[in-house]
């Protein structure tokens, strides 16, 4: 049996600046909001929901412990994490972050668990800048068995789900957002985005990079071999157009001062698909903002769905 918590080998950066240049111009014609966060210097949100993601893709490898399956090779190229395919993000961003700053994300595994057949596991990671201000705080939950085993009897080791500490909104750092007066325009009922977004090879290459961190995303060839009929967009990338909603009314900066976001992956985004992303207020309130997310895959499921909440001073 695995002991919990396991703590991870830190993993430092800065982002590659072909990274977040990609991320942008992923974006397509719909990504004003986040290029202008760029543009100033700024890392854009979608980044910052992967801080776990870079952690547990960059750890060493390490012997399987008795009696653990190895994951399928389909597994491992469709997850890029060591045979997990990212199901759930819960995350604060509590400043904002330079594009060309050298960060450190520290965390630690707190456990895994089976339900109706299939494994997950728990990670926790906290993010830190250049001058050791701590700029994210992430839990994030991987899906270990991509395919479900009906033998699977329901269990869990270390911190159940429900036990794992998760982040919440940090209200200090409202007082620095510079957004405070447009956030305060919300009105509960109304709802962001509802554009209609192609999602193109061409966008999905884009933020991938000449070197990707895993080519299920961009290239249709190692997308068939990992049993995929196209490639599919990633969580991050998918999540980054229900945030441009709500930075294009808000302002682009928004996000950054204490927000924080629950998401969940319901579905694949494949490439040549359009979705729908909004971001629907439904709360207003002196201390606080909060929107639910979905992107809509048009025709077809919700690829995403999720909530917000934007702090305001108390």
């Amino acid at each position: 049996m695995a002991e919990f918590p396991r703590v991870l080998v830190p993993v430092h950066g800065p982002f590659r600046p072909e990274k977040i240049a990609g991320a942008a111009e992923g974006m397509g014609p719909y990504g004003d909001a986040t290029r202008a966060l760029v543009d100033a210097g700024l890392v854009q949100p979608d980044l910052i929901t992967g801080m776990t993601l870079a952690l547990i893709s960059n750890q060493p490898r390490r012997p399987r412990p008795e009696g653990e399956q190895k994951a399928s090779s389909a597994e491992r190229k469709v997850s890029g994490t060591h045979g997990g395919v990212w199901v759930r993000e819960q995350y604060t961003i509590h400043c904002p972050l330079d594009v060309d700053d050298a960060w450190e994300v520290t965390g630690e595994s707190t456990g895994r668990y089976a339900r109706k057949g299939r494994r997950y596991s728990t990670t926790t990671s906290t993010a830190r800048n250049a001058a050791g201000r701590r700029f994210a705080t992430n839990v994030s939950t991987g899906l270990l068995s991509y395919r479900p085993d009906p033998d699977l009897a329901d269990f869990h080791e270390g911190l159940a789900l429900e036990d794992t500490p998760t982040p919440r909104p940090d209200w200090d750092a409202a007082e620095a957002n510079p957004f405070l007066d447009s956030l305060g325009t919300a009105e509960v009922g109304c709802v962001l985005g509802g554009d209609e977004v192609h999602v193109t090879l061409a966008m999905m290459a884009a933020r991938d990079t000449d070197n990707p961190d895993n080519p299920i995303h961009s290239d249709p060839e190692e997308a068939r071999k990992a049993g995929l009929s196209r490639p599919i967009a990633g969580g991050s990338h998918v999540a980054a157009f229900a945030f441009e909603a709500i930075m294009r009314e808000f302002g682009s900066g928004c996000l950054l001062y204490g927000a924080h976001t629950d998401l969940r992956w319901r579905a694949p985004t494949e490439d040549d698909t359009t979705i729908i992303p909004t971001a629907t207020v439904t709360a207003a309130e002196p201390d606080r903002v909060a929107l639910d997310l979905a992107v809509d895959i048009k025709g077809g499921p919700t690829a995403m769905v999720g909530s917000i909440v934007i702090p305001r001073p108390r």
